[in-house]
């Protein structure tokens, strides 16, 4: 199972994706209107206005991590993205971990996402219920899905044109209309109770900065279309390295915004929906359905851009052959027309639909935010890893200031990970622990560190 995602004889060589396209996916991907939006609220919890130092340090730490995935990610491309940097860089048992890691977050990640969007849409047409809405959702995604990766991109990228818009309005209204004085965010503080208010601790900074990440994380999606796009050894470092700035800075200045327009801290901390709240106050409430109906778009267009890139990473662990021969068959399969990874999209419609159907997914968001910042940490191991042993490597990028940004990443996810909470940090320790003995076991029939025929690596 060696066959790239291309097909043969340049099939898609008409369809491959763009670099436009490819930082469309990706800045989708991250979405920072839905990001936002879903984080906001835990921040503001956990740090007060600090949440404003939260996303500083979390971009500082994102900052680290898009280096680290343009330049590894350019020297090992493949549909598999962060799970073959792994696995070329520390083997086939951490690659093989890793993948395991990304099996679990695609059947969680994207209900998690649709059934916030139906709960927004829910708050706007009551008599839509959330659940089917959001399994509704899920099957137009994967009936986007499974289309031609082109036509898909340019969906995704209206979609993001709008959601852009939307949170770049919400910020510009909010910032223009500061409530809080400035010495809140340069001295944080937090609601106490009582009308009262009390300082910010170092402690309550670090808890923020989890959600922080959570909301800066997608920047490494170019990764995973790397067989599908035009010239991705040039290409593709750049796009991941603008779709980090362009999420960090949009991010940032709406946290910024939002912080500063926020008059009341206390019911603000106290609402499910704080954002939702303060855009009330700005806007009124037809100002605000309106800011939430492109909240809901942006929440399904992340959805989409997630979904693509889960069903590739299971297509390279079939090709790979991290898989049982059976698994291997199902999830190596592409359409004969379309070229896509048509049974990864199965799965993921029914992992997602169930769990979008019978879930509410609240406590999910915290453990996919485990998982990703586990996956970071590998990621950021191995850019230290390949740089000093793997140096007859052609790159075409390298990033500036190293060691500098992976160790900063390390140190910053290792932080991260320390302020979670323990059922989720033992719920992924034996995800881990589990893929680690597979892998083990197996670990004669998997291919070397770096065997690399890969088609996809070669320029389009």
């Amino acid at each position: 199972m060696k066959e790239s995602l291309k097909g043969s004889a340049n099939h898609l060589a008409n369809d491959a994706i763009r670099p436009f396209s490819a930082l469309a996916i990706a800045v989708a991907a991250i979405s920072p209107t839905t990001s936002v939006f879903l984080v906001y609220g835990a921040g503001l919890a956990a740090a007060g206005t600090g949440v404003v130092w939260a996303f500083v340090i979390g971009g500082v730490i994102a900052a680290g991590m898009a280096l680290s995935y343009a330049e590894v990610g350019s020297a090992f491309l493949s549909a598999g993205g962060a799970y073959t940097i792994v696995r070329r860089a520390l083997g086939p048992i951490a690659g093989g971990v890793t993948a395991l890691l990304f099996l679990v977050l695609g059947v969680v990640v994207t209900a998690s996402i649709l059934v916030a969007a139906a709960t927004y849409l829910n708050s706007l047409i009551p008599a839509l219920p959330v659940n089917w809405t959001a399994f509704l959702m899920m099957a137009i995604v994967t009936a986007l899905s499974i289309t031609k990766i082109s036509p898909t991109s340019w969906v995704t990228t209206a979609m993001l044109m709008l959601e852009l818009a939307v949170i770049i309005v919400f910020s510009v209204v909010a910032i223009t209309h500061p409530a809080a004085h400035g010495a809140s965010i340069l001295h944080p503080v937090m609601a106490a109770g009582h009308g009262t208010l009390s300082k910010v601790g170092v402690s309550a900074l670090l808890v923020a900065v989890v959600p922080a990440l959570f909301a800066y994380n997608g920047y490494d999606w170019p990764l995973y279309f790397s067989e599908e796009s035009t010239s991705p050894r040039r290409s593709l470092p750049k796009a991941v390295i603008v779709a980090a700035a362009i999420s960090i800075g949009v991010e940032l200045f709406a946290v910024i915004a939002a912080t500063v327009a926020t008059k009341n801290l206390g019911a603000t901390t106290q609402s499910a929906t704080p954002l939702s709240l303060i855009a009330q106050n700005l806007l009124g409430t037809a100002g605000a359905d309106i800011l939430l109906i492109g909240v809901v778009v942006a929440m399904f267009d992340t959805g989409l851009a997630g979904n693509l890139a889960y069903a590739r990473i299971y297509y390279a662990c079939a090709r790979d052959g991290l898989l049982p021969k059976p698994l291997t068959r199902f999830f190596g399969y592409l359409t004969p027309k379309s070229k896509v990874p048509a049974m990864g999209f199965l799965v993921l419609f029914v992992g997602n639909g169930v769990l979008a159907i019978f879930t509410s997914l609240n406590n999910l968001i915290t453990f996919t935010g485990v998982v990703i910042v586990v996956i970071y940490l590998l990621v950021a191991v191995s850019a230290l890893v390949s740089r000093v042993r793997d140096k007859a490597i052609p790159r075409t990028f390298k990033m500036p200031l190293w060691p500098l940004p992976p160790i900063v990443a390390i140190i910053g996810v290792i932080i991260a990970l320390s302020q979670q909470s323990k059922g989720d940090l033992i719920t992924t320790a034996i995800v881990v622990l589990v893929g680690t003995a597979w892998f083990t076991l197996r670990r004669r029939s998997l291919p070397q560190r770096l065997d690399g025929n890969y088609q996809g690596e070669a320029e389009v």
